[in-house]
């Protein structure tokens, strides 16, 4: 989209105001008899909708109705425009209905739209898994490819089980990997998540606290913190009787994503890579949601230079197809046996050759385009301008955190007690305003902000002045 539609999209937007504030509401709305629908024919426990009778437990109004996307923008059902401030979950971040994408995908669904896994390959995941090689960092440079990002963290927990022949891994609190059987089994976001499904979910993982240091598991000051986190880890490793031998792995993200925006301190990840290498353990990265420019560079380890074994990545790969990936050093990878007869792991799209073209031209335009570089720019334009707002409001903001273009908001009074109320207020009072949010961390009480890296300078100065208004009500 040029400037002048941008702009005219900005304005229309700001005036229709009232229309904003009526959706989710209204029983002659689209969206609404749409919710409807859906609620008759997928699991009455996902579709979140506003009680209809007596006795129905709903939320407080129905949710959007997507059916377009351009650029940094969304349509629902009723005509109504958003700016997307979580490139809906982080996966647009080159645009929705980028034009690039849409013709690689086009081309290569006319000329071969399946192939056969891992048994005859395609010439488009030839090509994908070389371009990817050349911008993984490190020697990581070969890959096992899935359709989501959980797949992605089962196939890393299975790689540095094969690898090291142990079997339990180090996860940390508050993580989020996925809500699969394998990959639940590592996530530490919320236990709600993991309890009904308790009984077949592994027992072998070690919890331990994360770098938050706001909420310091520990009690220490930012600026005395001497890594308090991993000093817990390395005495439970050290110690036989912590119960947590025979480790395989610890399994991190660079920045957690879901858990609430967390950025650890500077060193903290290299000083992770130290411990696991002087003990022998595998380090694997989770950067599913922080891969791909996200931070301000290609990946987020690369911030401090960080090498792992194995790297998880999906979302941002392909900008929308489903695929993910796990990729690990060929020192990790020899230790994976020979396929002879059957795969001892792959699935029936391993390697769809719709997703390899759509994510080979994601990964040209990522570099092309320069959108790590871009996204840096305009984090450090983002972090003086919420912590404006923060300054404005000590009392109910506690902290506001990121790079490039993934920032948290925590709501919290003086004494850091959640405001889950607060932020989901925020979040429904950004709608009303046509910016899409979502709230994040274990109590809901973060705004989460990852627009698409393309977006325009001008989206985003409408969503801070947007942001300060409904502050400035609240």
């Amino acid at each position: 989209m040029n400037e002048c539609e941008v702009i005219a999209l900005l304005s229309e937007i700001r005036t229709s105001r009232p229309r904003y504030a009526l959706s989710g509401y209204g029983a002659d709305l689209r969206s609404t008899s749409l919710v409807s629908a859906l609620a008759a024919y997928e699991c009455s426990g996902l579709t979140a909708r506003r009680a209809r009778f007596d006795g129905e437990a709903g939320v407080l109004r129905d949710p959007l109705v997507l059916c377009e996307g351009k650029g940094s923008f969304l349509w629902d059902a009723d005509g109504l425009a958003y700016v997307d401030m979580g490139a809906c979950f982080a996966v647009s971040s080159y645009g929705h209905a980028n034009e690039a994408l849409v013709s690689a995908l086009e081309s290569q669904a006319r000329r071969l739209m399946h192939g056969m896994g891992d048994v005859y390959p395609t010439d488009t995941k030839v090509s994908f898994l070389r371009a990817l090689a050349e911008i993984a960092p490190g020697n990581l440079n070969q890959a096992l490819l899935s359709q989501s990002g959980a797949e992605a963290v089962e196939t890393g927990i299975k790689m540095a089980q094969m690898a090291t022949k142990r079997g339990r891994i180090i996860a940390f609190e508050s993580s989020y990997h996925g809500l699969s059987y394998g990959a639940l089994s590592v996530t530490g976001h919320r236990d709600d998540f993991k309890s009904p499904f308790s009984s077949r979910i592994s027992a072998l993982t070690t919890f331990v606290p994360y770098a938050n240091c706001l909420r310091c598991a520990f009690g220490k000051k930012r600026d005395r913190c001497g890594f308090a986190c991993l000093e817990h880890l390395e005495r439970i490793l050290t110690n036989p009787s912590c119960g947590a031998g025979e480790v395989a792995a610890v399994i991190a993200e660079p920045i957690q994503g879901r858990g609430g925006d967390i950025v650890p301190p500077t060193g903290w990840l290299a000083a992770l890579r130290d411990l696991c290498t002087r003990r022998g353990i595998l380090l694997i990265l989770d950067e599913i949601y922080t891969g791909f420019g996200r931070t301000g560079r290609v990946f987020a380890c690369e911030h401090e230079d960080v090498v792992p074994d194995i790297l998880c990545l999906g979302k941002a790969m392909t900008g929308g197809f489903p695929m993910s990936a796990a990729m690990a050093t060929p020192e990790v990878l020899r230790h994976w046996p020979e396929n002879i007869s059957e795969a001892i792991h792959t699935s029936t799209f391993l390697g769809n050759p719709m997703g390899c073209a759509v994510g080979l031209k994601a990964l040209e335009i990522l570099m092309r385009e320069g959108l790590p570089q871009r996204a840096a720019v305009l984090g450090n334009w983002l972090e003086e301008a919420l912590g404006a707002l923060w300054r404005r409001h000590p009392d109910i903001i506690a902290e506001v955190r990121g790079r490039g273009l993934m920032w948290g908001i925590e709501m919290a009074s003086e004494d850091l007690t959640p405001r889950t109320d607060l932020a989901l207020r925020i979040v429904d009072a950004m709608r009303d305003c046509g910016f899409v949010l979502l709230p994040g961390g274990p109590w809901s009480n973060v705004v989460s902000i990852a627009p698409p890296l393309v977006m325009p300078e001008a989206c985003l100065e409408a969503f801070v002045d947007a942001l300060g208004e409904v502050l400035e009500h609240l």
